[in-house]
């Protein structure tokens, strides 16, 4: 892991980089190290008829991880803004250092254990044809105080199936700055509609 974190510093110290040029760096770096960090993660809903569902979207460098929160835990869930995972955050801010990191919350580290209640899936980029991450208008809500949208969209669009998510604006924050960081951060293209 010393050789990682001092590859690191490496990267975050190359003025003559640009973000999209250290990010890429980054991955090649995970990949020679056989590591899969945690990229962004956001919190999401899907909602039909019959059923509720509640989940977290994480992002690595090379899949999406779709784990169905427990009860208790969506309700003691306060969310995450913009949440960008920590080495990439690291790498471009200012305001993280790199011994403030905690380990265990920047890397995956496997399936959850049986005593855990929440169901997991994954789904490679090779998979996906198309992502999309849409701005909820349709979810405006205004009153006296004024108005706010209540949800954005993300679908994920397979070979074999569609993934609709409800993106809470209240859990994981504005949608340009999420547009943003889907955009510079993921190895495939995110679509605006």
């Amino acid at each position: 892991m010393t050789e990682f974190k001092t590859s690191l510093k490496q990267i975050k110290n190359n003025v003559e980089r640009s973000n999209s040029q250290k990010i890429s760096i980054f991955y090649q770096l995970c990949k020679e190290h056989n590591i899969e960090p945690i990229i962004l993660r956001l919190s999401g809903d899907t909602k039909n008829r019959f059923t509720h569902s509640n989940y977290f979207i994480t992002f690595t460098n090379t899949r999406i991880i779709i784990s169905e929160k427990s009860n208790l835990r969506n309700l003691l869930d306060i969310g995450y803004v913009a949440g960008l995972g920590a080495y990439l955050y690291y790498l471009l801010s200012d305001k993280v250092d790199l011994e403030d990191i905690k380990t265990k919350d920047s890397f995956v580290q496997g399936l959850p254990s049986d005593s855990d209640s929440t169901k997991e899936f994954y789904i490679h980029y090779k998979e996906i044809e198309k992502i999309v991450f849409y701005h909820g208008i349709d979810t405006l809500i205004t009153n006296m105080l004024g108005s706010a949208v209540n949800y954005n969209f993300l679908k994920i669009h397979t070979q074999k199936t569609l993934y609709n998510f409800n993106i809470s604006a209240k859990k994981n924050g504005d949608y340009e700055k999420i547009f943003y960081w889907l955009k510079i951060s993921l190895p495939i293209k995110v679509h605006k509609e």
